[in-house]
């Protein structure tokens, strides 16, 4: 596992997931927010959510501050149509996650990136929800693996998903029963919005799944630290 004080985002693109915790550890000038982002987080109700969204925010400008020299509390994101965030004035893509304990942060210089990052203890009756969020031709592979091997395909599988709905633009507004994943080995690939994506995962330490997509061609950085 990587060193997250000694993590650093020089440009190309990069994929890490941190534990929410490791984040919150750090300096508070190495992960200051601008007030208006801490006074919108503080508006969640649920102490995980904002523990996790504090932390996916402060990892983005733990990056973003030693990349581009500057104070972390003066990066102010802004939104696109779609609710996407952005950095105003800067030539790149960004992404965030978090969920299970966990935050994901995507950047990348080269094009356009997502991440996506899923907890894996709180119990899920995947084989209900499984017509949800899977292709017909997904959900016959699926249905048609041992009972025991169906939670981890599906958590791969909604990761993913969501890593590349999310690369696009689409995110939530997308069925994801309409996304269809074509295996590259350990890996993914994906035609939609006119794009061309490459996805993957991996298993986090305790289960959890982190998921990234970015452009066909593009290789993406990937860490998990702490």
């Amino acid at each position: 596992m990587t060193d997250l004080s000694t993590l650093v985002f020089t440009g190309g693109a990069l994929a890490v997931a941190v534990p929410a915790d490791a984040v919150a550890a750090l300096p508070p000038e190495r992960r200051g927010l601008p007030p208006d982002e801490a006074a919108r987080i503080a508006r969640f109700r649920q102490p995980q959510d904002r523990h996790e969204r504090m932390a996916a925010h402060g990892l983005l400008r733990h990056l973003l501050g030693s990349w581009l020299g500057r104070d972390p509390v003066g990066l102010t994101l802004a939104r696109d149509a779609g609710g996407r965030p952005f950095l105003p004035g800067a030539a790149l893509d960004l992404n965030l996650s978090h969920g299970g304990g966990w935050v994901a942060v995507g950047l990348s210089t080269v094009g356009r990136i997502g991440v996506d990052v899923e907890g894996a203890v709180r119990p899920v009756d995947w084989d209900r929800l499984a017509p949800v969020f899977l292709h017909p031709a997904e959900l016959a592979a699926y249905r048609g693996l041992p009972a025991g091997a169906r939670p981890r395909r599906a958590l791969e599988f909604w990761s993913v998903k969501e890593a590349c709905l999310k690369a696009t633009g689409e995110g939530l507004v997308a069925e994801p029963c309409s996304v269809w994943l074509t295996p590259d080995g350990a890996a993914w690939r994906l035609e939609r919005a006119g794009l061309s994506l490459r996805a993957a995962s991996r298993v986090l330490p305790d289960g959890a799944r982190f998921a990234w997509a970015a452009a066909d061609g593009v290789e993406v950085v990937v860490a998990v630290a702490g």
